[in-house]
C-alpha cells in the first residue's frame, strides 16, 4: 500500500472539496461529486480500511438506478485515498465542460 494512516481524508475534508451526502442511507456512508451528464463519483467509508471511490453512470428514467459503475480507487490495492488522487478524479469534470 503506498500511503499511511497519516494521509487518511475525513468526511468533512471531502466534503470542503465539493461532494455532497446522498439522500439515502447506505451501508458505505457515501458522499458524491458531480460530473455532469449523468455521472458522478461517489466515495464510500473515508478513512476507513474498506474506502473507495467510483464513477457512476445514472439512468436516464430513473435517477436512482445506476446502469454503469467503475472502481477508481480502492484501499485494498491502493491503500488510503489522498486529497492529490482525490483532485485527479475531479478532474474529470472539468474535461466534460465545453472550452
Amino acid at each position: 500500500m503506498s500511503n499511511n494512516n497519516q494521509s487518511r481524508m475525513t468526511r468533512e475534508e471531502v466534503i470542503s472539496m465539493g461532494f455532497e451526502p446522498i439522500p439515502h442511507f447506505t451501508i458505505t456512508d457515501s458522499l458524491i461529486y458531480d460530473l455532469g451528464r449523468n455521472r458522478h463519483l461517489s466515495i464510500g467509508d473515508i478513512g476507513m480500511p474498506n474506502e473507495m471511490v467510483f464513477i457512476c453512470e445514472v439512468n436516464n428514467e430513473n435517477k436512482n438506478r445506476i446502469d454503469e459503475i467503475i472502481g477508481l480507487h480502492n484501499y485494498d490495492y491502493d491503500g488510503y485515498l489522498t486529497k492529490e488522487r482525490l483532485q485527479q478524479f475531479m478532474v474529470l469534470k472539468h474535461n466534460n465542460e465545453k472550452q
